[in-house]
């Protein structure tokens, strides 16, 4: 007979196996909905950040304007404001970024602070939506803010300049109009400077021959500079000097600069390039009233325009010579006059250049930049 061989195996009741899974995928469940609410809750916050940033560097670029030119902290602060205003950032939804006097200081003279905020302590938190879930005592709101320094500064050397060089203002102690002995000159203690001088007509071309500087000299100039180092020789003639007033010369002109004359009166190719000039922004000109450009089709007119100013005392004398820049001018071209002079109006302008080594508060060309 055979035997019949039976295999015990114990088994372990099912239902203690199943309640501990249940309490395991609960916790789990738990610890993946919290992290899954921080991540959103935490990109949310970043993305605030980052428009709140963005709001903050363009309030402060646009306050620093404010202090440009005989400008104040006054005017800075709501521009700073406005611009602000213009940025959306999160709340509920994308909203305004608003802010106040209260988030816009100054460091430096020179300097503009802007603040911007989605904070409870200023009543425009940001709303989160896990918050609440994770941290029983939130009231669902967090902070988050943003700020910017951005700074006005002297630029000494830029592209675009117009191929004309004047001479800058000296100490005329006799009143003659001329240049003398012993008679000083510093463009800073005699120079032009901003704002006084702002508004102010000078010839940037002299179209009358008893008022040229020398013989054949009536303040054209070629670019680029002669010792510019970028391998071009200065490009003389009618047809380039048209070209550089009416349009862009890429080389950079600046203090120390050595920029060659041209020789001769030069009328049809002023009055050419200086209406094509003109023609760029026709509608545009100057109100005295208000002390600034209107009526322009442009965020900035064409028809401002950057010159060259050379050391007074040593002008150009008669033939293709060369005259020693000592800064540039910013202006308002307003067109060639009956009697051949070109001139324009002392302005302000920003513009991207180099930082001038020593700061003048004085000079009419600045630049702009975030530094924090």
């Amino acid at each position: 007979m055979k035997r019949m061989m039976v295999r015990l195996v114990k088994r372990t009741p099912l239902g203690n196996n199943r309640g501990s899974i249940i309490i395991m995928a609960a916790v789990a469940l738990v610890a993946m909905f919290a992290f899954s609410a921080l991540i959103i809750d935490g990109a949310m916050m970043m993305t605030t950040k980052n428009q709140l940033q963005a709001a903050a560097d363009a309030a402060a670029l646009a306050g620093a304007t404010g202090l440009v030119g005989g400008g104040s902290q006054a005017l800075a602060t709501d521009r700073a404001i406005a611009i602000a205003s213009n940025n959306l950032a999160e709340l509920d939804i994308k909203r305004p970024v608003i802010i106040t006097a209260a988030d816009v200081t100054f460091p430096t003279a020179t300097q503009i602070r802007v603040q911007t905020h989605r904070t409870q302590g200023t009543g425009d938190a940001l709303v989160a939506y896990f918050l609440r879930i994770v941290d029983q005592n939130s009231n669902n709101l967090t902070d988050v803010t943003a700020h910017a320094v951005a700074e006005v500064y002297d630029v000494c050397e830029s592209q675009c300049v117009k191929p004309w060089a004047v001479p800058d203002r000296w100490g005329d102690t006799n009143g003659n109009n001329r240049v003398d002995a012993g008679e000083p000159y510093d463009p800073i203690t005699t120079g032009y400077q901003a704002p006084g001088d702002i508004g102010s007509t000078i010839v940037l071309k002299v179209g009358n021959p008893q008022s040229a500087i020398a013989p054949g000299q009536f303040f054209p100039i070629d670019l680029p500079p002669l010792n510019c180092g970028c391998g071009v020789n200065p490009q003389s003639g009618g047809a380039d000097y048209r070209w550089n007033i009416s349009n862009c010369n890429p080389y950079f002109v600046g203090e120390g600069d050595q920029l060659q004359v041209e020789p001769g009166n030069m009328v049809g190719p002023t009055k050419q390039g200086v209406q094509e000039l003109v023609d760029q922004d026709p509608g545009a000109y100057w109100n005295s009233s208000t002390r600034g450009i209107e009526g322009s089709a442009f965020g900035r007119s064409p028809r401002i325009i950057l010159v060259p100013f050379f050391d007074p005392l040593s002008p150009p004398t008669a033939g293709r010579n060369y005259v020693t820049i000592t800064k540039i001018g910013a202006f308002f071209i307003e067109g060639v006059q009956g009697n051949g002079d070109v001139t324009g109006r002392f302005i302000t302008a920003t513009i991207d250049g180099p930082k001038c080594t020593v700061q003048n508060p004085g000079t009419f060309v600045k630049g702009l930049a975030l530094v924090e």
